[in-house]
């Protein structure tokens, strides 16, 4: 009898270690400050055959927004599945190094930051794992408070593809018979460029006659160098991702496994990282996986807070209710629309605690017409270090730009701007002007769609209780350690 008790508890554990295996596993691949600059998308001068070749078996989203460009910001939303100004975390936040030891991650860690998600704001980590979820990440957390986002193992891997292997292939080791999520960031094409080049020294840069300056900088050698050395750390950020990858494929996984390929924000350079301007805000975002029905490009407009309650969703796990985002299963099913979905929205506040930085912005686009709300138009706005740096962050092109004030105006109006009072509103149209750079505020042939941004701005607004004009308003959430 008890020998046939105990045979049962062993078929009973064998059957629940299955069924937990049986479950999807998610790799969501984060790129950090990368615009929608794909070979897929006909960007010239570079190749990203990893993501392409990803889109082409998923669904690409071609109207995807990050909900603040920032990396704190952008990263709570995604995992909280909220709006900065609704989960507390409105700028970047000071967290430990992935290199450092477990304390540091714990709630004795002497590593904090006042401003992080509130207490009653549950995080895709804690979810996941609290559904039988093995947790990884690598590169960076930049969230906070720490200990509100669980990973069972860490690996700092910056941006070489075969330490991107290894570190997924050992993640995958470690999780034994769990499934596993593993938020896999990469750091280029982060800021400094040649960081990610010394990491990768086989990796070349795009000829420069072959490459695309946006249209709000002056086409200058040193901008144009600027640009092929982003260009090439996107190439290796894609690199990155087939490594990531290979590695699911090597371990037999890839057939069970959701890939999110995103980035946290735009470009990082003025007029695009850490403002609400569409370069900062458009993103890419492939997924693909088991039972999506791939090989389509989507125009929906959709967000990062979408996220999270996808990835519940798709492993059938509840979504709580706090959560602001939709799940985008019903078009990774085949679809093309979500329930009730015509606008998405995005916002800035500051990209650090530097009060300097604080420049409040909101923003509702519909993929199309795009409206930007200045909160404090009058207030100037300090760029961040690595949009104006050089010995630390290696901008290059902002000197250059700066003395460029008298030959090429138009294009130095657009990082000037940050020093002036702005405009309280802007209006771009992305299908025409997909870089922000033509404002139709003051065009009465726009009128009637300007108002109707401004109603559905206030709507949602209101809706979010985001009624306060400073970022120090937006309250803060208690992220003390308590017992």
């Amino acid at each position: 009898m008890r020998l046939n008790l105990l045979s049962l508890i062993f078929i009973l554990v064998i059957c629940s270690l299955q069924a937990l295996k049986a479950k999807p596993n998610v790799v969501l691949i984060l790129a950090d400050d990368m615009s929608p600059t794909l070979s897929l998308l006909g960007t010239p001068g570079i190749e990203t055959p990893n993501i392409d070749a990803l889109a082409t078996q998923g669904v690409y989203f071609e109207n995807a927004f990050a909900a603040s460009a920032s990396c704190s910001p952008s990263r709570t939303a995604i995992l909280t599945g909220m709006w900065p100004h609704s989960n507390g975390n409105w700028r970047n936040v000071h967290t430990p190094r992935l290199d450092l030891p477990d304390k540091a991650f714990s709630k004795q860690t002497d590593i904090r930051d006042k401003v992080g998600i509130g207490n009653n704001v549950p995080t895709l980590p804690e979810l996941m794992q609290a559904n039988g979820y093995f947790t990884a990440i690598t590169q960076k957390l930049h969230l906070s408070p720490a200990w509100r986002y669980p990973f069972d193992a860490r690996n700092p891997v910056q941006s070489n593809p075969v330490q991107f292997h290894s570190a997924i292939s050992s993640f995958i080791q470690k999780s034994g018979e769990k499934p596993f999520f593993i938020m896999a960031n990469v750091a280029a094409p982060h800021r400094p460029y040649r960081t990610h080049l010394k990491q990768n020294p086989g990796q070349e840069l795009p000829a420069a006659d072959t490459i695309e300056v946006p249209p709000f900088l002056p086409d200058l050698p040193g901008v144009r160098r600027d640009m092929q050395e982003y260009y090439a750390c996107v190439e290796i950020a894609d690199a990155c991702a087939g490594a990531i990858l290979e590695a699911l494929e090597d371990s037999g996984e890839l057939d069970n496994t959701l890939v999110i390929f995103t980035s946290d924000q735009g470009m990082p350079i003025h007029h695009a990282k850490a403002s609400a301007y569409p370069a900062g805000i458009q993103i890419p975002l492939v997924i693909a996986g088991p039972g999506v029905k791939g090989g389509r490009e989507v125009g929906l407009p959709v967000s990062q807070v979408d996220y999270a309650p996808t990835i519940l969703n798709y492993c059938k796990i509840s979504v709580p209710a706090n959560m602001q985002g939709q799940s985008l299963m019903p078009v990774l099913d085949g679809g093309d629309s979500l329930p009730g979905r015509e606008y998405v929205f995005a916002e800035h506040n500051s990209h650090g605690p530097d009060p300097r930085e604080f420049f409040p912005q909101r923003v509702v686009t519909d993929g199309t017409w795009y409206y930007i709300l200045n909160l404090d138009p009058r207030k100037p706005q300090r760029l961040p270090d690595d949009l104006r740096g050089v010995e630390v962050w290696g901008n290059y092109a902002y000197a250059d730009i700066l003395a460029a004030q008298d030959t090429h105006a138009e294009q130095a109006l657009f990082l000037t701007q940050f020093d002036s009072p702005r405009a309280r509103e802007h209006l771009y149209r992305l299908d025409q002007d997909p870089w922000g750079v033509d404002d139709l505020v003051g065009d009465s042939m726009v009128s009637s769609q300007l108002r109707k941004l401004r109603e559905v701005m206030e709507n949602w607004r209101r809706e979010t209780n985001d009624i306060k004009r400073s970022p120090l308003e937006i309250p803060e959430h208690a992220v003390t350690a308590t017992n």
